[in-house]
């Protein structure tokens, strides 16, 4: 049988002693409504917590002893706690393994440093890759934002197609670049008799590839 009671004001349940306690013994409790628990601790003994917020806030009131740091606490034995927290001191995320039950002990590592962590390789602008098992990067190898460019010193290797959507520019080159075996080497340099400046090297033999209008005057010619 439903029982509804309506309420004109306040309504309250007060125990007596400190040690009372109220119970309530259902399967659910369904509040519609706001929840408001004015205390020191609170505590849910719960298989599973369902969070709807896809943010919760912690240190609301950003008043508290360590309003500075603030974050979430895990147990990992009976009397030691891990945890990842924002160090408002230092102005970063910071992980612990080794941290009591305030979060104020122990030692806090920045996330990007910690241990396990592993910072880019290189300096600034170097793309990164997997060496031996961590980072790298050189100042052979980046990306410009700005420009919108990759850059690569040295020999680059491809198995497959190359599908390349713009012009390829070819810096001169000061000298010959030396025969590959089994593969043609492109490269540029000042333009010759072919009128092109580009040239080829395949095994000994070394050329220039020849522009449409040379082809049709030695065409004529010979």
């Amino acid at each position: 049988m439903n029982t509804k009671k309506r309420i004109d004001g306040d309504y309250y349940i007060q125990t007596i002693n400190p040690d009372d306690r109220v119970y309530i013994d259902t399967d659910t409790v369904e509040v519609d409504g706001n929840l408001v628990v004015n205390g020191n601790l609170t505590y849910i003994n719960t298989e599973q917590l369902n969070v709807k917020d896809p943010f919760i806030m912690v240190n609301s009131s950003n008043t508290a002893t360590y309003s500075a740091n603030s974050g979430v606490l895990t147990h990992k034995t009976a009397s030691t706690y891990a945890g990842i927290r924002y160090s408002a001191d230092d102005n970063q995320w910071q992980i612990s393994i080794n941290t009591g039950t305030n979060g104020d002990t122990g030692s806090w590592d920045a996330i990007a440093t910690a241990a396990g962590a592993t910072p880019p390789g290189g300096s600034n602008t170097a793309v990164q890759y997997n060496n031996d098992g961590s980072f790298g990067g050189e100042s052979e190898f980046t990306w410009d934002q700005d420009s919108d460019t990759l850059a690569v010193t040295g020999t680059v290797n491809a198995v497959g197609n190359v599908s390349i959507d713009g012009p390829i520019q070819l810096a001169d080159q000061s000298s010959v670049p030396a025969a590959v075996a089994t593969t043609t080497v492109l490269y540029a340099n000042v333009a010759g008799s072919g009128g092109t400046g580009v040239y080829f090297v395949d095994g000994a033999i070394t050329d220039e590839l020849v522009s449409k209008s040379k082809a049709i005057v030695y065409g004529i010619i010979f």
